[in-house]
């Protein structure tokens, strides 16, 4: 199998062989992996930081909820807020404060 780390014959070499050996369901690698690819764990952070950011981009601007958001945090900018830019101390801070829960949970009134 052709390896495609060959670092001297790039930019040099204009035409590759075509992989003659590639079928479907072999092998197009050097090395096999180390572990299973359905035993991958993502990390718990990176999934609340992108549930995170699309919960506060369909916020509403003119919610309760976003407004306790921007006097939870007064060192991010509204923008910041606004497009859900936050790391991992603050979505801790935010799961564990009640008022914003319970300001979740508030209805907003019909206009």
């Amino acid at each position: 199998m052709w390896d495609s780390r060959a670092r001297e014959k790039h930019w040099t070499q204009k035409e590759w062989p075509l992989c003659e050996t590639f079928q479907a369901g072999m092998p197009n690698f050097t090395h096999d992996p180390i572990g299973s690819r359905y035993k991958i764990v993502f990390p718990p952070l990176h999934i609340k930081l992108g549930l995170m950011k699309q919960f506060v981009k369909a916020l509403n601007p003119d919610n309760e909820s976003f407004h306790h958001l921007v006097y939870t945090f007064p060192a991010l900018s509204y923008d910041k807020i606004k497009a859900g830019v936050f790391v991992g101390p603050q979505i801790r801070a935010l799961i564990r404060d009640n008022n914003f829960i319970q300001k979740m949970n508030i209805k907003e009134k019909a206009a």
